[in-house]
C-alpha cells in the first residue's frame, strides 16, 4: 500500500481520509507524472472545475510549494502563484453548506465549485491567499507538520526567525491538550526516556507536574498556556535508595525523608526501572480494599463517607436494572397508567423539544463565532494588504521626492553655472576697455567710474578712493 502521506500528513482528519479513499489511484497516478522531484503538498482538497462547455469535471485541488495544481483522472491543469491575480470565495446558491472558488489568471478566470465547508478547506484557502499575496513564503501546514512533535515556544520562535507561517487550523490540531501537548515536548527533549508520566513531589508544598526517567529522574513544570516546560528537579537513581513505595488503586506514592513523588500512573513501571538500575526499596503491603479510594488512610471519618457513597451509587444502579416495569405496570393499573403514560409521553416531547431548541441555539452560535473568525480573519488579511498598499504609496511618493529634490538641485546647479559665466563674461569684458585718461572718459560719457566697473584703471585714480575721473 502506498503511503499517503505525503498528500495528507501523519494525521489526517475524517474528511481528508475520505479524499484519499476515494482518490488514493489518482493521488499515486500523480506522484510519478505530475510532481516534480523537488515538490510538496501543502494541501489537498475535493472540487469540481466547471468547464466552459457546460461539463463539470470532478477531481481534487492540490496546493504545492510554488503551484495550484487540479488533477482529474483524463488531465491535469497548472497554475504558479506569480501568475495568480486574485481569487474570490462565495457560497454556492444550491448548497449553502459548500463554496464556489474563481481564480484570476491573466485576463482569464477559472471555477472550482462542489468545495465543501469544513476546516481542512478553510485551511486551503488562507494557503492560497497567503502564496496570491507572496509565492516565496513559507507555510508550515496539516500537510507538513509531524504531530509526533509538538509545537512549543521554542520550535514557533524558531519557526518565526525563519519567516515561516503557520496556519491558524494547525495550531487548532496540534493543541492536543495538558497530557499530550507536554508529554510529546518532554519526549522531544528526552527522546530516550523509557517512561514520561504526569506527577508531583511533594516537600511541603507541591510541585512539578511531570516525571521523566532517562538517564537521571527529572520532574518538569510545564505550562500548557505558554507551551513552556521548566525543570525543577534532577535526581539520580541512588536518591531512591531505601524510600517506601505505595501502590494505589491508580496513582503510586514513592516516600523518602525529605518528600513524597507521586505518580498518577505507570507505578510498576517506575518500580521495575528503579530495579534496573540496583536501587534498593521497600514495598509497602496493602489489602485489596485499602487501595480503593476513601479507605487508604485508614481514618474512620474518610471510610464512613466513602462507604456511604458507594452504597447510594450502588441502590441508584439498582433501581436502574431492577426498577419496575413500565409495561407490568400498565397491565395492573390501566387507567392511572395511561395518565401516567400520557403525561410522560408530553414531557417527553417536550424535553426533546427543548433539547432540539438548545441543539439548534448552540449550532447557530458555533456557526456566528465561526462565521465571526472568518470575518476578523478577513478584516486582517484585508489590514494587511492595506499596509502593503500603503507602504507601497509611501514608497512612491517618497521616490517621486527624491526625483523632485534631484531635478531642483541640477536647476539650482544650471543656474550657479549660467551665473558664474556671466561674471566671466562681465570681467572680461571689463578688461577688455581702456581709457587714456579722463579726457577720453569724459568724452566717452564714462565718467566717473568705480573700481570693478569696465575701464577703470589706477592711472585715471590719481587720489586712490575707488573712483576714477571724479575730478
Amino acid at each position: 500500500m502506498q503511503n499517503m502521506q505525503k498528500w495528507f500528513g501523519n494525521k489526517p482528519t475524517m474528511s481528508q481520509s475520505a479524499v484519499k479513499s476515494k482518490y488514493e489511484k489518482l493521488l499515486i497516478h500523480a506522484e510519478h507524472n505530475v510532481l516534480s522531484l523537488d515538490e510538496i503538498i501543502l494541501k489537498v482538497i475535493e472540487a469540481e472545475f466547471d468547464k466552459k462547455s457546460g461539463k463539470e469535471v470532478d477531481g481534487i485541488l492540490v496546493l504545492t510549494n510554488y503551484r495550484l495544481l487540479f488533477i482529474t483522472k483524463h488531465e491535469h491543469r497548472a497554475f504558479e502563484y506569480k501568475d495568480i491575480n486574485d481569487m474570490n470565495i462565495q457560497a454556492d446558491e444550491k448548497d449553502k453548506n459548500e463554496w464556489k472558488l474563481t481564480i484570476f489568471v491573466g485576463y482569464t478566470s477559472q471555477r472550482f465549485d462542489d468545495i465543501k465547508k469544513n476546516d481542512d478547506t478553510q485551511e486551503f484557502l488562507d494557503i492560497l491567499e497567503e502564496k496570491i499575496l507572496n509565492p516565496n513564503i513559507n507555510i508550515l501546514t496539516t500537510v507538513t507538520h509531524n504531530f509526533d512533535y509538538f509545537l512549543h515556544a521554542e520550535r514557533l520562535n524558531e519557526l518565526k526567525e525563519d519567516s515561516t507561517k503557520t496556519t491558524a487550523f494547525l495550531m487548532k490540531r496540534d493543541d492536543m491538550g495538558f497530557s499530550k501537548n507536554g508529554n510529546r515536548l518532554l519526549k522531544e527533549k528526552h527522546p530516550d526516556a523509557p517512561l514520561i508520566i504526569e506527577g508531583h513531589y511533594r516537600e511541603k508544598d507541591k510541585k512539578g507536574n511531570f516525571i521523566v526517567v532517562d538517564k537521571l529522574v527529572y520532574l518538569y513544570e510545564y505550562d500548557n498556556e505558554h507551551r513552556k516546560a521548566k525543570k525543577v528537579f534532577s535526581w539520580s537513581f541512588s536518591f531512591f535508595d531505601g524510600m517506601i513505595i505505595d501502590h494505589f488503586a491508580l496513582k503510586t506514592e514513592i516516600a523518602g525523608d525529605e518528600g513524597r513523588l507521586i505518580l498518577n500512573n505507570s507505578g510498576k513501571k517506575f518500580e521495575s526501572l528503579l530495579s534496573e538500575e540496583g536501587v534498593s526499596f521497600k514495598i509497602k503491603t496493602r489489602k485489596w480494599y485499602q487501595k480503593i479510594l476513601g479507605f487508604r488512610s485508614g481514618k474512620w471519618w474518610k471510610r464512613s463517607i466513602a462507604s456511604l457513597t458507594y452504597l447510594f451509587i450502588l441502590l441508584i444502579a439498582s433501581i436502574i436494572i431492577f426498577g419496575e416495569d413500565p409495561q407490568e405496570t400498565k397491565t395492573s393499573k390501566p387507567n392511572k397508567n395511561n395518565e401516567s403514560v400520557e403525561v410522560s409521553s408530553k414531557e417527553n416531547e417536550e424535553t426533546k423539544k427543548l433539547d432540539q431548541e438548545k441543539d439548534k441555539k448552540e449550532e447557530t452560535a458555533r456557526l456566528a463565532e465561526e462565521q465571526r473568525k472568518k470575518e476578523e480573519e478577513a478584516k486582517r488579511l484585508a489590514e494587511e494588504k492595506q499596509k502593503q498598499e500603503e507602504a507601497a504609496r509611501l514608497a512612491e511618493e517618497q521616490r517621486k521626492k527624491e526625483e523632485e529634490a534631484k531635478r531642483l538641485a541640477e536647476e539650482k546647479q544650471k543656474q550657479e553655472e549660467a551665473a558664474r559665466l556671466a561674471e566671466e563674461q562681465r570681467q572680461q569684458a571689463a578688461n577688455n576697455v581702456f581709457y587714456k585718461n579722463c579726457t577720453a572718459v569724459r568724452e566717452a560719457g564714462a565718467a566717473p567710474i568705480h573700481k570693478g566697473e569696465p575701464g577703470y584703471a589706477k592711472h585715471l585714480d590719481r587720489d586712490g578712493d575707488g573712483i576714477a575721473c571724479d575730478q
